[in-house]
């Protein structure tokens, strides 16, 4: 499967410097104030020695040197040296100040800037810049340091905006490792984040039925022969016990159960756990290989869920 930024899901046209009439924008400030501001305008890195014949400005109004010749050479998402125009106007773009530094940082011949004191907001910023405007050094280094934080995350928030940044982008890799805390999302909420991402959204709804169905595994009303595996069976009434306490441990939703799941199977599993005391006065001697049967059923439903990539 190709998962470049552009080969898992189509996400249309993504806003680029390709055309020359970008580079000449005006502003409703006069041109007199925006050439005197434009020569303040100094590059980000310390000390370069390539002379600025770009000013870019930022959405908090920051004005920023640029090169042309670094765009054009380090970047896909600029026009060539050739099809720019002279112009001392800044040029707007949408991004703030502290992102486009460390963006054009990345087109010097110099190593990457580090982004570990960088939290996951100004990462994820820093990540769409490098995907919008196609600097590929950025892009990488971005996107290894999401993949590694992925691989930590504890909050539904950030596993959020690191699975949208995935799913948009085709890191699927990024997209599995969050994707159990998306579980608990309901279809709404998916839908409104993923919103022209049909495809990505079509897998989430595959990959989350997976959990459904281990719900259904919860709450269904199990016969006595099917777990006891004998026809005409009755348990003990320290089956009915264990029974009554599985439920009132257990949420009575899908979205309850879900909720209850998240990330991992760590809290359902003590659950059962916990309560397999309730079957030390059986007398039928079936009770206990019965309550182990009834969580194998799950736990084995849990052992056979697929990655979110495998339904892409």
């Amino acid at each position: 499967m190709d998962v470049s930024p552009v080969g898992v899901l189509d996400h249309g046209p993504i806003p680029c410097f390709q055309h020359t009439a970008i580079y000449l924008l005006s502003t409703s400030m006069n041109e007199d104030a925006q050439r005197g501001s434009g020569r303040d305008a100094a590059c980000p890195v310390p000390n370069c020695p390539i002379p600025i014949d770009l000013i870019l400005r930022s959405s908090d109004k920051v004005l920023l040197g640029a090169h042309k010749a670094n765009l054009e050479h380090f970047s896909d998402g600029f026009p060539s040296v050739d099809s720019v125009s002279d112009s001392e106007e800044p040029v707007d773009l949408t991004e703030d100040s502290a992102t486009l530094k460390l963006l054009l940082s990345g087109v010097h011949k110099q190593k990457l800037p580090t982004l570990s004191g960088l939290g996951s907001k100004q990462l994820l910023g820093l990540a769409e810049a490098g995907e919008k405007y196609f600097v590929y050094g950025v892009m990488a280094v971005c996107s290894e340091r999401i993949r590694a934080e992925s691989r930590m995350v504890k909050d539904e928030a950030t596993a959020a905006t690191y699975f949208a940044y995935a799913a948009k982008f085709g890191y699927l890799e990024v997209a599995d490792a969050v994707a159990p805390f998306m579980i608990p999302f309901d279809v709404d909420t998916m839908y409104d984040r993923l919103k022209g991402y049909d495809v990505a959204f079509l897998a989430w709804m595959r990959y989350r039925e997976q959990y459904v169905a281990i719900s259904d595994i919860l709450t269904r009303n199990y016969t006595v022969p099917e777990l006891f595996n004998v026809l005409g069976f009755v348990p003990c009434s320290s089956w009915a016990l264990y029974l009554n306490g599985i439920r009132k441990k257990l949420p009575m939703s899908v979205k309850g159960h879900l909720q209850l799941i998240g990330a991992n199977f760590d809290r359902l599993e003590w659950i059962f756990d916990d309560l397999q005391d309730l079957l030390k006065e059986c007398t039928c001697e079936r009770c206990y290989s019965a309550a182990c049967r009834w969580k194998e059923k799950w736990k084995q439903a849990s052992l056979n869920i697929k990655p979110f990539s495998s339904f892409v």
